[in-house]
């Protein structure tokens, strides 16, 4: 048998799949070694003694060791590196270093090098999108009985890594064309070729789009998962960083300085890796940023992105390829998990091109993403010339396999399974039910609440939603219920429709307040304030809208409401308030609302529509007046209400959350139920938008202004504490403050002075709650500490803290998912 006289083969990043060049490679006991190339490839002479291991380095990486058979002719091996993430701090020795110099010289050279400095350009983008299940144990797999429907899945898995296999499950591919232009701030992106697996709403393809990729290396700060990272290029990255210079390479006779970066402090979001840096430039080649062990970031097990930039001409630098990957882990770290894989890939680039601000005039808004027509219907043979790499060999398997899985029976009948525990939804065909958790609940009113909900799904129309409920209560031994038409108007994009009738107690829902947690549901009870009684109002309204929302973000909805009221005791009887001779009292609106949005984003299913604001303000204005006389309405009254909300980042100081509104109500003699009635919370579960330690029904007023503030700094001071900066518990506070006033018409109408119970208020005065508190608390949960400022309560004689209905000072928790 002959001996082979070379050991061959390519050095990668185990996670992200990335070539690594200019790896250590050598003999343990000969000693001799090579480096790998600029693409990751390495051969290296025969250890002279019989039993050796390679010994692979690399900065940033855990060692290697390889030990070699000596029986095999030729040796190729694909070794896969892991990342090594520091998880204690860096000592530095020295405040001078070949690696400082170099960080100085690429920040003095950010201006130049920027991308984002051209006033135009564009290019073709290549967007791959792959989402894989990780960490998967065949032989488990395989003995669990509601796994075996699904059993020939497991021959797909992929086991060319060293690591744990994973299974490729989704996988979506979009070619564009994508333009920018600086001034004025313009993106437009035509996706000419679309196929995908598992998502076929175009609004989810928008989001897939290369239009969120807007991460900018040469900035100070970098965003992650909504969570801000400093960059490794920041102007103050020798506060964070610990930078050391390793190598030097040429490529075509270019030369590139190897420049590793590591945290140099705990608890900062940091990253740690690598970057090639040109040296006629110093413009970044290429980047890898791998998210630190101690980044305060939740469910994500590993996180790399690389970035890949190339040489236009001599002095400019423009993208050439990107990649993400993160490791998801919702349950526990080293259980099942998801790796989510996005490449980029741009070609055919073009800089400060006329031509490209002709295509960005075509747009209706800043950003837009136009889905060409016939971009679904391209064949895989051509697919195969358009792509700019070959997909892998998994990859190529997923188209294939997960037609075959959705047909299976087993596969519908656990999906329909989880949508009914986690949405709460069952459907059959055209008709859907639930959700389950409002089939049961109870309160002070009717004991034992029963509700039943039927609507359509897409499979009836995807214009025309039809929903109702019925509901009974076995103490007021009441039917209730709600019927809702809303028609979307398919020949004529963002014009609705809508018309209900609702029959039902309010549940302990205030009006403009989407945060609220009603009494409609089976765990209300077990969070209720039990020493405070709770307050109903009944409402029979009929209410039809039509609205129109425009690209630009700029929506306008017109209505009209005709609403009857029974109020119940403790609140004060209608008696006081109708003037008709059978004590109803009934109201006649129209309004018109205003709603402006720039950058907001939206994800639209049959049944509900979710918003993602983006950096800008939204701004809220609602014109109403009454109509006395029409529809039996008795009540005469304008009314102007102007709301504006916005969420944005302070650098390195967390996020600001605020809302300021105000509202006037030009009538008088009108009861509290068409008044401003300030939100209240009587549960434990804090409230974003109520006032915590205010009960409900306790202020009204006709003229009010507000504010509600919150400043999550994450763990900027908690960093200051060492043994909280290993966790990644975060800490905030807030103000919540707001000015009424009620004429004396309203103020003696509405018996504020006197009565059983009695409706207040604020008198030219503001009332006021400060908290702070800590959230996070096992990636989950939130604790607020409330106290009540403005006006202060004084206990009544012979009261307790626990027994009287109004507090200063409360606990509440609260739940949240984020990372």
């Amino acid at each position: 048998m002959r001996a082979f006289n070379e050991v061959k083969g390519k050095i990668t990043n185990e996670f992200t799949q990335e070539y690594l060049s200019q790896v250590s490679i050598y003999w343990q006991k000969a000693g001799w070694g090579t480096l790998s190339d600029s693409l990751g490839f390495f051969k290296l002479k025969k250890s002279s003694i019989i039993n050796d291991t390679l010994v692979i380095k690399y900065v940033g990486y855990a060692d290697v060791f390889k030990p070699i058979n000596f029986f095999k002719d030729t040796i190729i091996y694909s070794i896969n590196m892991q990342v090594a993430l520091a998880k204690d701090p860096v000592v530095v020795k020295s405040k001078f270093s070949k690696g400082l110099r170099w960080w100085k010289s690429i920040v003095q050279h950010k201006k130049e090098n920027d991308v984002f400095r051209f006033s135009n350009y564009s290019y073709e983008l290549y967007n791959k999108m792959e989402i894989d299940i990780n960490n998967i144990n065949k032989e488990k797999l395989q003995k669990k009985k509601l796994f075996k429907p699904f059993a020939f899945v497991l021959d797909n898995t992929d086991t060319t890594s060293e690591a744990k296999p994973f299974l490729p499950v989704y996988l979506t591919e979009t070619l564009s064309d994508y333009y920018y232009s600086k001034q004025p701030n313009k993106i437009r992106e035509e996706i000419k070729a679309v196929q995908t697996q598992g998502i076929k709403n175009e609004s989810i393809l928008q989001f897939a789009g290369g239009i969120n990729q807007k991460m900018n290396i040469y900035n100070d700060f970098v965003n992650v998962f909504g969570k801000e990272f400093i960059s490794p290029l920041s102007r103050n990255g020798d506060n964070f960083y610990y930078y050391k210079g390793t190598d030097t390479m040429f490529i075509n006779g270019e030369r590139f300085f190897h420049l590793s970066f590591s945290p140099l402090k705990e608890g900062s979001n940091v990253f740690a890796g690598d970057c090639w840096v040109h040296q006629n430039t110093w413009a970044i080649q290429k980047i890898t940023l791998n998210v630190a062990a101690t980044a305060n970031i939740n469910f994500v097990n590993r996180l790399s992105i690389v970035q890949e930039f190339k040489q236009v001409n001599k002095t400019q630098w423009m993208f050439s390829k990107d990649k993400f990957i993160a490791e998801i882990a919702p349950l526990k770290k080293d259980g099942l998990s998801f790796i989510a894989r996005k490449t980029c890939l741009y070609n055919k680039i073009k800089i400060d091109d006329p031509a490209i601000l002709n295509e960005l005039a075509k747009n209706k808004k800043s950003e837009e993403v136009i889905i060409k027509e016939g971009a679904r219907s391209i064949d895989s043979k051509d697919w195969n010339g358009m792509r700019p790499e070959p997909l892998a060999m998994n990859e190529q398997k997923v188209y294939k396999m997960i037609d075959t899985i959705k047909s299976l029976p087993a596969f519908k009948k656990y999906s329909d399974a989880l949508t009914l525990i986690f949405d709460g939804h069952k459907k059959f065909g055209m008709i859907e039910i639930g959700p389950w958790f409002k089939w049961f609940s109870g309160n002070q009113m009717e004991k034992v609440r029963v509700r039943f909900d039927l609507g359509t799904t897409e499979k009836f129309s995807n214009a025309l939603k039809l929903h109702g409920y019925l509901a009974y209560g076995f103490k007021d031994e009441k039917m209730k219920g709600k019927f809702e038409a809303n028609y979307k108007f398919p020949s004529a994009k963002g014009w609705q429709i809508n018309a209900s009738y609702i029959n039902d107690l309010d549940n302990g829902k205030v009006r403009l307040n989407n945060e609220d947690a009603t009494t409609d549901n089976m765990f209300s009870q077990l969070i209720r304030r039990s020493y405070i009684k709770q307050k109903f109002i009944r409402v029979e309204e009929y209410k039809a809208f039509v609205s129109k929302e425009w690209e630009n973000n700029l929506g306008v909805q017109l209505s009209f409401a005709r609403a009857d009221y029974d109020i119940f005791n403790p609140l004060p009887h209608r008696r006081f308030f109708s003037r008709r001779i059978d004590e109803k009292l009934i109201n006649s609106e129209v309004a018109i609302k205003f709603r402006y949005a720039p950058g907001e984003k939206k994800i639209a299913s049959h049944r509900k529509e979710r918003r993602f604001k983006g950096d800008n303000p939204v701004f809220e204005l609602s014109l109403a007046t009454a109509l006395p006389h029409v529809a039996q309405g008795e009540y005469s009254y304008k009314k102007i209400t102007f709301n504006a909300t916005q969420k944005f980042r302070l650098h390195s100081w967390g996020t600001i959350d605020y809302r300021v509104y105000a509202g006037k109500i030009f009538g008088d003699n009108l009861p509290f139920a068409l008044l401003e009635l300030h939100p209240g919370n009587e549960i434990y579960y804090y409230n974003k938008q109520s006032f915590n330690l205010m009960n409900r029904f306790e202020y009204v007023s006709d003229k009010y202004a507000g504010i509600n503030i919150e400043h999550n700094f994450e763990k900027k001071l908690l960093n200051l504490i060492p043994f909280l900066r290993k966790t990644k518990i975060r800490q905030f506070w807030n103000l919540k403050s707001v000015w009424g006033d009620l004429s004396i018409p309203n103020r003696k109408f509405n018996r504020t002075e006197f009565g059983d119970y009695r409706l207040k208020s604020l008198k030219d005065n503001a009332y006021t709650e400060l908290g702070t508190g800590f959230d996070n608390i096992f990636k989950f949960f939130r604790i607020d500490m409330v106290w009540r400022f403005a006006p202060q309560l004084k206990t009544p004689s012979g009261a307790t803290i626990n027994n009287t209905t109004k507090q200063n000072f409360g606990v509440f928790g609260s739940l949240r998912f984020q990372f």
